[in-house]
């Protein structure tokens, strides 16, 4: 695998891997409108599978929710509690 293809979560990583109360950091976004920045981290609030949207309530007080589809990209940071068997980061 490439390093890109580490870092870049599809629709099913995100399915997979995405829970309410994860802790997340912002890799990517082409939203030219926001003021999120990579590093940037927030609290995952909900996941609709059909829009492939990652709602997320940014520390920074906006709750833009990332497109994993069209090319937004996080990475967790800390699994929400309860989610022990999670690998931060991975």
């Amino acid at each position: 695998m490439t390093e890109y293809k580490l870092s870049h979560f599809t629709m099913a990583d995100a399915q997979a891997r995405f829970e309410r109360g994860d802790r997340v950091a912002l890799e990517h976004t082409d939203d030219p409108d926001t003021r999120l920045r990579p590093g940037d981290e927030g609290t995952v609030t909900r996941y609709a599978p059909g829009l492939g949207q990652l709602g997320v309530h940014w520390d920074s007080g906006s709750t833009l929710s990332m497109l994993l589809d069209e090319g937004d990209r996080v990475r967790l940071i800390t699994p929400a509690p309860g989610e022990a068997g999670k690998e931060p980061g991975r």
